[in-house]
C-alpha cells in the first residue's frame, strides 16, 4: 500500500514493517506503517466497504480536535479535502505514526499522574468537541436493548452465563430509567488505557475512534474506570481512578445526575466487553468478566461514597 502515499501528495520511501502498530487491527481491512521521502512515518489503512462515510465524519472531528491542541493522530486530508479518499473502489485513511512507551500492566492502575492526564484529556474533549458536527443524526445508543439482546443471545448456548448476566440485570434498572435524560456529549467511545499511546505517564495520543459519537457525558470515564477495575478491583478507589475523577470534577465535568449513576454505567458497559470475549471464545476472560460483573453489582452502593471521599 505504500504507493498510495501519492494520494496525499507524498513521495513513498519504504514500508516500516519493523514498527508495532498499536490499537485494534480489526478496525479496517489492512493497515501498515510507511515512511515518506522526507523521513516522516505514517499509518495507512484500507477501510472496509461501508466504513467510508462514518470514517469521513470521524476524520473531520479529529482534524478539529487536533487543531484545538488535543493529542489525537488526526487523519490527513487528501484529494478534495476528503479524509477517506478512494482509489480503485477502496477507501483509505492516513494518520501520523505516534511512537510511545509500553503501558506497565498491572502497575499502571496505581499511577495517579496517568489518571490526572486521562482526566485532563476527557475534560478537553468535552470542551473542544462542542463544535464537532455530523454525529447528532446517528441512531441513539440503546444500551438497555443491547444488554437485553446479549442476555437473550446466550440463553440457549451458554445457560450458565445467561444465569449470571440475568442476576446482574436488576442493578441496572436506575440507569436504564434515567438513560434518556442524562446529559450527552461527544465521546471517544472506546476510551481505556490500551487505546492511549503513552509517553511516560503523559498522553501522547488517543487512538481507535471507531466508536466515537454522542453518548452520556461520562461514557468514556466509565469505560476507562471499568478497564482499570478488571486489572485489580480495589484499584477503582485508589491511584489512577480517583485522580481521573478528581480532574473531571475540577474541570466541571461531573454533573450530579451523571455522577450518581457512574457505578451503574461502569457495570453496564462491561456487557460490551463480555460480548467481545464471547466473540473471541476467550474462556479465561469470560470467567474473569463474570466474576468482575458480579463484584461490581454487589458493590454499587459502596463505590460512589468511596469516590466522593477520594475526590
Amino acid at each position: 500500500m505504500i504507493e498510495l502515499l501519492s494520494l496525499w501528495g507524498l513521495v513513498p520511501a519504504r514500508p516500516r514493517t519493523d514498527l508495532f502498530l498499536p490499537g485494534s487491527p480489526e478496525r479496517c481491512v489492512q493497515r501498515m506503517a510507511v515512511e515518506d521521502a522526507d523521513g516522516r512515518t505514517w499509518m495507512i489503512e484500507r477501510l472496509r466497504p461501508g466504513q467510508s462515510d462514518r470514517r469521513e465524519r470521524i476524520g473531520r472531528a479529529l482534524h478539529l480536535l487536533a487543531e484545538a491542541g488535543l493529542p489525537v493522530p488526526a487523519y490527513l486530508p487528501g484529494p478534495d479535502n476528503r479524509f477517506a479518499p478512494e482509489r480503485d473502489g477502496h477507501a483509505y485513511q492516513l494518520s501520523p505514526y505516534v511512537p510511545g512507551d509500553p503501558l506497565p500492566r498491572p502497575e499502571f492502575v496505581e499511577h495517579a499522574d496517568r489518571g490526572a492526564n486521562l482526566g485532563r484529556f476527557l475534560a478537553a474533549l468535552r470542551r473542544e468537541s462542542r463544535s464537532v458536527a455530523g454525529f447528532d443524526t446517528e441512531p441513539e445508543l440503546a444500551l438497555e436493548d443491547y444488554v437485553n439482546e446479549l442476555i437473550g443471545t446466550v440463553r440457549t448456548r451458554h445457560p450458565g452465563i445467561h444465569r449470571e448476566l440475568k442476576n446482574v440485570l436488576p442493578a441496572l434498572a436506575p440507569l436504564f430509567e434515567a438513560w434518556p435524560h442524562l446529559p450527552r456529549a461527544f465521546c471517544q467511545g472506546d476510551f481505556h488505557p490500551l487505546n492511549v499511546i503513552w509517553r511516560g505517564t503523559g498522553v501522547a495520543a488517543v487512538i481507535d475512534w471507531e466508536f466515537a459519537g454522542v453518548r452520556p457525558a461520562l461514557f468514556d470515564a466509565a469505560n476507562c474506570l471499568g478497564c482499570v477495575g478488571i486489572e485489580d478491583p480495589p484499584a477503582l478507589v485508589r491511584g489512577l481512578a480517583p485522580a481521573l475523577l478528581r480532574e473531571l470534577k475540577d474541570s466541571g465535568c461531573l454533573d450530579p445526575d451523571s455522577f450518581a449513576l457512574l457505578p451503574e454505567l461502569l457495570l453496564a458497559l462491561r456487557f460490551a466487553w463480555m460480548s467481545e470475549w464471547l466473540r473471541r471464545r476467550d474462556i479465561e476472560m469470560i470467567g474473569l468478566e463474570l466474576r468482575y460483573m458480579r463484584l461490581l453489582a454487589n458493590s454499587l452502593d459502596t463505590l460512589l461514597p468511596a469516590w466522593r471521599n477520594s475526590i
